[in-house]
Parts: structure tokens; sequence; C-alpha cells
């Protein structure tokens, strides 16, 4: 009796002492199961002042205790296979052992937010069209739109939402490339366009070749130029991922794997781009191959769908291929138009996505676009000469930053040099970005043109 009171003794001290014992104490540490940095003592100079300082101890003593992770590895298993559950907060079990993110939408309404996104999107195509630029908006689905019969039998799942808007997108007369339908009808030929468990979140190489084969095809009747992907153009093989993204929960599951055997060559130098905090995935591809046959430059707007699965495939579709993380970025479409000038433009969008956290709703209102100066009758203008201290120019690699700098408040305001470029609003006036190779040719005049009630007037 004796010997069992010493064990429980010497075991309840180890069960303190050795987390403690290994506690982390590293600078900028990554936790591989959260996917994120773990919180910093509280005493550094990069702790979290918002915070109160016990709430600030508290996180980095959980964050930091020994064998955190292999503890919530056990947990992750016990509860797989005791009691059927996924021990983390982005996903949830469903039917026949399928794995969904969480956050399954009910919404049934098309209301406010659904209306102010379509008039968003009527605007941007008319953008475009006023400069005869090809737009395609490309839906993506969510994993229950695809396998509605595999959600967590909890849940009144419903597409109701997102069919109303797809309806109400092609009344409006909006170039739409639904992919939920799409994609429903190539998982019914038998191909699994989501992995049963893996990244539950988004689709798999399968929905990625086939959803933007489907965004391409609608495009190419515009552009017949566009490259349709072929199948022999990738090596197609299938990769084992033994856990689910951020998260050590067990999955072991095959899922398909693309892999383009033409490399394309990635363009540097665009860290001077404007862009949101949150959202500021930005990449650059020229196919010198596309580029031979003629084929367009394409900028698009994507999401997680795009940068994590689908890039390959537009990389091998176009000469150029410009991805700018979506969401807040798209509605600065002209910014991005003006500087790179592409053939056509994509904005992709995942159903769920759809939500004032990614696409704010009091921007969608105040959304307003220049129309083309081509458009504008600048032969009767007012001519003033252009104070150049009232023109700031950053440069910053292949982008440099032009802002007209004025307490004036005009309806549209334009910069030309070789070509011309959209102004918007900023806190000091005006503010656009140039290409750097066109602002630096010599014998390049800047002209800055404003246009209030009707009235132009050039500043050169």
């Amino acid at each position: 009796m004796k010997g069992i009171k010493v064990f429980t003794l010497i075991a309840f001290f180890a069960i303190i002492a050795v987390p403690m014992a290994l506690f982390n104490f590293k600078s900028g540490a990554v936790s591989e199961v959260d996917n994120r940095k773990l919180a910093e003592s509280p005493f550094s100079a990069s702790a979290d002042d918002s915070k109160r300082w016990t709430v600030r101890t508290e996180e980095y003593i959980n964050d930091r205790i020994g064998l955190r992770e292999q503890m919530m590895f056990g947990y992750s298993v016990i509860n797989k296979y005791a009691f059927h559950m996924v021990a983390h907060p982005s996903y949830s079990y469903g039917k026949d052992n399928y794995i969904f993110g969480a956050g399954i939408t009910t919404d049934t309404e098309y209301g406010e937010y659904e209306k102010a996104f379509s008039d968003m999107l009527k605007s941007m195509q008319a953008y475009c069209q006023q400069r005869k630029i090809p737009f395609a908006v490309m839906i993506d689905p969510s994993k229950a739109s695809i396998y509605p019969d595999k959600v967590p039998s909890s849940i009144n799942y419903t597409r109701e939402r997102v069919d109303t808007l797809v309806k109400e997108l092609k009344a409006r007369g909006i170039n739409v490339v639904d992919n939920i339908e799409e994609l429903q009808k190539v998982k019914a030929t038998g191909i699994e366009v989501f992995n049963k468990q893996y990244d539950a979140n988004h689709w798999n190489y399968n929905g990625a070749f086939y959803g933007t084969q489907n965004c391409l095809k609608k495009l190419k009747t515009a552009i017949p130029a566009i490259h349709l992907n072929d199948p022999k153009e990738f090596n197609i093989t299938e990769k084992t991922q033994k856990y689910l993204p951020t998260s050590r929960f067990p999955v072991n599951e095959k899922v398909p794997d693309y892999e383009l055997k033409d490399p394309i060559k990635e363009v540097q130098g665009y860290s001077g781009l404007r862009m949101d905090k949150q959202y500021n995935t930005f990449k650059y591809f020229v196919n010198e191959k596309r580029k031979a046959e003629g084929c367009p430059k394409a900028l698009v707007f994507q999401g997680s769908y795009m940068n994590i699965y689908g890039d390959k495939f537009f990389k091998n579709s176009f000469s150029e291929y410009i991805m700018v993380h979506g969401y807040q970025n798209s509605m600065d479409m002209p910014y991005y138009v003006g500087l790179f000038k592409p053939d056509c433009v994509i904005f992709e969008v995942a159903e769920y996505t759809i939500k004032d956290s990614f696409y704010s709703l009091s921007k969608m209102k105040g959304l307003k676009y220049n129309p083309p100066l081509s458009s504008v009758d600048i032969s009767g203008a007012s001519s003033r000469s252009l104070n150049y201290d009232s023109v700031a120019i950053t440069k910053s690699g292949e982008v440099t930053t032009v802002e007209f700098k004025t307490k004036e408040k005009f309806d549209n305001v334009w910069i030309t040099f070789e070509s011309d470029y959209d102004m918007t609003k900023s806190e000091n006036g005006y503010v656009t970005a140039v290409p750097t190779k066109e602002k630096d040719k010599p014998n390049v005049k800047m002209k800055v043109i404003t246009q209030k009630d009707g009235q132009i007037t050039v500043y050169s």
C-alpha cells in the first residue's frame, strides 16, 4: 500500500515537473499544430499590449508548456477513435466519415448585402467593358454544395441564398461561371472534386482542374487564343496526407496531386503594391511558351481556392498571369488594371466568403469608378501649370506610386504618362500606381486631368 502511494506521488510530481522542465522559451516559436506563432513572454517588447498582463501570462504558459503538441495529438486521436469527433474548431465530422469545415452556412435570404455584392460586380464588369477587357465572375462551391448528403445531420444545410445570387447576377447580364453546377456534374461522373477528409475547406486538385477549365472555356468565347489545359501537361499522381491542415488530427488519406511538367517563371519586384494587410498574397508569372502562341494576359482576383490549388492551371493557360489576393483588394480594381493592363479580368470567389468580413458592405456601397479618359472630351479643357511640389513620387521596384496632393474634391482624376491611369481618393489628395519603367522613360511628360461638375482641367 505504501509503495502505491509513493508511486502515485512520484507520478503526480512527474506530470507537473516534466512539462515545466520542457517549457519552450524560444522567441518567435511556431506551432505546427495550430499553424501560428506561439504567444511571446508578457515581459518581451513583442508582447500584445492590448491584452491585460494576466491574460498575456496565461496565453504564454498555455502555448509554451512542454509536451503541449504531443498532448494535443493524443487528445485528437482519442476523440477520433473513441468518440468519432474532430477535436479542432475548424472542422467537424459529417456522415460516412466525411469531414467538413466549420461554419457551414444555413443562410436562405437574398438581402441587402447580396444586392450590394451584385451591384459591385456589375460596376466591375462595366468598368472592364468600357475598356474592352473581357470580365468573368467565377463562383466556386463549398464542400457542402457538392456533398449535401454528407453534411452533419445536425445542420439544416441549404444553397438557396447562393442559387438566388447566381440567378440575380445572370439577370443583370454579368458573365458568371457557375462552378457549383459544373462540379456537381463532374462529381456525378465519379470524380472526387473534394477530398473525403483532408483540407475540408477547399476543393482538391481535381476540383481546381475542372473549375478553372470551366472558366477558361467561358472566356475562350471572347478570347479564342486562351489555352485550355490538357491533363497530359501535368504529372498526375496521389499523395498521402497524414493530418488535417493546421491540425495534428490523423487522416492518412490519399489525395490527387498535379504538377506542371514545364517550369514557369515568376516575376519579382512588386513589393511596393498597395494591398490589404490581411489579404496580401501577390504573384506574377510569365509563361514564355504561351506568350509565343499569342495567349492573353490575365489579372485574377482570387481567394484561397486558387492560391493553394488553382494557380498552376491559370499559369499554364495565359502568357502572363497576375494573381492578386481578392476580397477587399478586388474593389481596388482600377489600381491593378491600370498598372498591369490585362487582356482579361477574372473575379474568383468561394461561395462561403461572400460576407462582410471578406467584402465590406460599406466599401461596396461607396464604390465608384472613373469613366475611361478616352471617353471624356478634353478639347475645351482649362489649362493650368502643374506644381511639381504637389506631386509625391515613391519608387519601389517595378511599382511607382504617384500622389497628386490637393485639398480640392473632384468627381474624377486621371494622370497620364505614356498611357493614362485612374486616380482614387487618398488622405492627401488622389493616388495611383504606374510601372516604374514607364515613369522613368525619357521625354515622357506627366499630366493630371481633373473633372468637377462637368469642367475639365489639364495640369501640365
